[in-house]
C-alpha cells in the first residue's frame, strides 16, 4: 500500500512538473511577443500604442491600445500582424483581424514544444547578431568576409531550428530614391539566404524580403540613425508562418 503511494505521489509530481513546464515555456513565447511588438511599433514612430496579450491565460491574440490617428491605427495593426506567432490583433474595444493561420485549427494552436523552440531559436540568432552586424558597402549587395563569418554562425544555430521559417528582412537608411532603396534591400537580402542555403539551411523555409527605407528602426537621417536603420533582421516562426510570409513578401515587392 506504501509502494502504490509512493508511485501515486510521484505520477502527481511529474503531472505538475509538466504543467509548470508547459506555463514556463508559453510565458516565455509569449512575453516575446509583447517584446517584439513593442519594439516594432517603435521602431515605426508608433510607441503612443501600447499592446498586450492575455497570460491568464496565455494568448495568442494582441490588444493595442492608446491615442493614435486612424491611420496611424491600421498601421499599427498591420506590424503587430506581421509578427509570426500573433493570431489576431485588436484595438481595445474593436473587432479583432486575425490572421491568415487562425482559420486553420492545425497551426492555429502551436504546442508548448514549438513555442519554446521559437523562442530559442530567435533568442539565440538576435545574440548573434547584437554582438555581429552584418554590414554592406555603400550601394552594393556584395556579401564581406565578416558577414560570412557571421553567416557561419548564424547557420549553426539554425541548425537546431530545423523545421521553422526563416524571414531574412533587408532594411536601408532613407538616403536617396525609395525605390532603388527597396531593391537594393531585397538583392541583399536574398543574398543572405542564399548564404544560409549554402550552409545547409533548407530554402523551402526561407522567405527574402526587401523592405527599404519603409520601416526605420531609429529616427532621423544622421549618421546615427543610418547606422542603425541599414540592417538584416532575422524572423523565426512556426512551420506554418511560411506560407504567411511568402505572400507578404510578395506584397512587398
Amino acid at each position: 500500500m506504501e509502494i502504490g503511494s509512493k508511485i501515486l505521489t510521484g505520477a502527481a509530481a511529474t503531472v505538475i512538473l509538466a504543467l509548470v513546464g508547459h506555463v514556463a515555456t508559453g510565458e516565455t513565447f509569449i512575453s516575446g511577443l509583447e517584446q517584439q511588438a513593442r519594439t516594432e511599433l517603435a521602431a515605426r514612430g508608433l510607441d503612443a500604442a501600447t499592446v498586450s496579450f492575455g497570460h491568464a491565460p496565455l494568448s495568442r491574440d494582441a490588444i493595442l491600445d492608446g491615442e493614435l490617428a486612424d491611420a496611424s491605427k491600421l498601421e499599427a495593426l498591420e506590424v503587430v500582424m506581421s509578427i509570426p506567432g500573433v493570431s489576431s490583433a485588436s484595438w481595445k474595444g474593436e473587432k479583432a483581424k486575425e490572421s491568415a493561420e487562425s482559420g486553420d485549427s492545425s497551426s492555429a494552436a502551436l504546442t508548448a514544444a514549438d513555442q519554446e523552440k521559437i523562442a530559442r531559436c530567435q533568442s539565440d540568432v538576435d545574440q548573434i547578431i547584437k554582438v555581429r552586424k552584418i554590414n554592406f558597402r555603400s550601394g552594393s549587395a556584395y556579401v564581406s568576409l565578416e558577414s560570412r563569418q557571421i553567416l557561419d554562425q548564424l547557420a549553426k544555430v539554425l541548425q537546431a531550428c530545423e523545421g521553422l521559417s526563416i524571414t531574412v528582412e533587408g532594411h536601408t537608411d532613407d538616403n536617396g530614391d525609395s525605390d532603388v532603396n527597396r531593391v537594393m534591400s531585397q538583392e541583399r537580402a536574398d543574398r543572405i539566404k542564399a548564404g544560409l542555403v549554402e550552409r545547409g539551411i533548407a530554402e523551402t523555409l526561407i522567405t527574402a524580403t526587401g523592405y527599404g527605407s519603409e520601416r526605420p528602426r531609429a529616427k532621423g537621417s544622421d549618421a546615427a540613425a543610418d547606422a542603425q536603420n541599414r540592417r538584416i533582421e532575422f524572423r523565426i516562426g512556426g512551420a506554418d508562418d511560411r506560407a504567411q510570409n511568402d505572400a507578404e513578401a510578395q506584397q512587398g515587392g
